[in-house]
C-alpha cells in the first residue's frame, strides 16, 4: 500500500510539473511574441484607410488581451493595449455624435487606462487613488521605459475625463492626468511627437480664464508639438484651431489652419497616416460647424 502510495504521488508530482513546464513555455511563446506584436503594430499607425483600420483594430486587441492572460505581467502587452484602447476610443467612437459610442469611448478609455497603470510600479498604483501628495511623489520617481507607459495611462484617463465634464469626480482625476502628464513633460518631452505638449495645449485651451485656462500657454504648446513632428503630425495644427483659434476668435487662423490639415498630403507622415486621417476627419467636421463658433 505505502508503494503505491509513492508511486501514485510521484505519478501526479510528473504531471505537476508538465503542467508547470507547459505554463512556462507557453509563458515565454508570449513574452517573445510581445516584442513581433510591438513591431506589427506600426502597420496600423501607418494605414491610411480610416475605415479598414476601424474594423480590423478590436480583434487584434482582443488578441493581445489573450496573450496577456498567459502572461499577466508582461508590460509590452500592458503598454500595447494603453495606447490600443485609448487610441481606438479616441480615433473612432469619441467624435461619431453618438451617445452609445460615446459610452463605448469612456469605457475603452478606463479599460486602457487599467492596462497602462498595470505595466507601472506597484508604488504608482498604490497611490492611484489615493492622496494626491503621495502619488505625486511616486510618479516623480519615474523615468526611463516608465515613461511611455505613464503617458498611455494618462492619455487613457485625460480622455475619460475629457467626456465626463459635468462629473465633480472627474476634477480630481484632471489633477492625477496633470501629475503623470507632468513627469512625461520632465523627463522626455518628445515622446510620441511631442504628445504631451498637445495635452497641455488642450489643458490650458479648454478651460476658461477663471478656472487656470491661458490661451497664450495653449498656444506656446501646440506650437511646440508642432516644431517636433517638423509640422508632419496635423493633430497639433487641428487642436491649435480648436483650442486657440477658437477661444481667442481668431476666425482667420481657424480656417486657414484646418484647411492646411485637411489639404494635407496623405504621406505627409507615413508612420503616421491613421493619425493624420483622423485629424484630417475631424477638421472637416470641426470646419463645418465654423458659424456656430464664431
Amino acid at each position: 500500500m505505502a508503494n503505491k502510495f509513492r508511486v501514485g504521488s510521484l505519478g501526479f508530482l510528473v504531471v505537476g510539473l508538465l503542467l508547470l513546464n507547459s505554463c512556462s513555455i507557453n509563458r515565454m511563446a508570449v513574452n517573445r511574441a510581445a516584442d513581433m506584436f510591438s513591431e506589427a503594430s506600426v502597420t496600423f499607425n501607418e494605414e491610411a484607410d480610416w475605415g479598414f483600420a476601424r474594423d480590423a483594430i478590436p480583434a487584434n486587441l482582443k488578441m493581445m488581451e489573450g496573450m496577456l492572460k498567459v502572461s499577466p505581467d508582461n508590460k509590452t502587452f500592458q503598454s500595447m493595449l494603453a495606447q490600443g484602447y485609448c487610441s481606438y476610443a479616441f480615433g473612432f467612437l469619441e467624435d461619431s455624435g453618438s451617445p452609445s459610442d460615446i459610452e463605448r469611448a469612456k469605457g475603452l478609455y478606463m479599460r486602457g487606462y487599467s492596462f497602462g497603470m498595470a505595466a507601472l510600479p506597484e508604488k504608482v498604483r498604490t497611490y492611484a487613488q489615493g492622496n494626491l501628495e503621495e502619488f505625486q511623489k511616486a510618479v516623480s520617481t519615474l523615468e526611463g521605459d516608465d515613461i511611455p507607459r505613464l503617458f498611455w495611462a494618462s492619455y487613457c484617463l485625460g480622455g475619460w475625463v475629457n467626456l465626463n465634464k459635468s462629473d465633480i469626480g472627474a476634477v480630481a482625476d484632471l489633477s492625477r492626468t496633470e501629475v503623470m502628464m507632468h513627469r512625461v513633460l520632465d523627463v522626455n518631452e518628445n515622446f510620441y511627437y511631442g504628445g504631451v505638449h498637445l495635452f497641455y495645449g488642450v489643458y490650458y485651451g479648454a478651460r476658461p480664464r477663471m478656472l487656470g485656462g491661458d490661451p497664450k500657454k495653449a498656444k506656446e504648446h501646440f506650437e511646440h508639438a508642432a516644431k517636433i513632428s517638423q509640422g508632419k503630425l496635423l493633430m497639433a495644427k487641428l487642436y491649435l484651431a480648436q483650442f486657440y483659434a477658437v477661444p481667442t476668435q481668431d476666425e482667420e487662423l481657424f480656417e486657414k489652419t484646418l484647411k492646411d490639415v485637411i489639404d494635407a498630403p496623405v504621406d505627409l507622415m507615413p508612420a503616421e497616416r491613421l493619425a493624420n486621417q483622423i485629424a484630417k476627419r475631424r477638421a472637416t467636421k470641426l470646419l463645418a460647424t465654423k458659424k456656430d463658433l464664431f
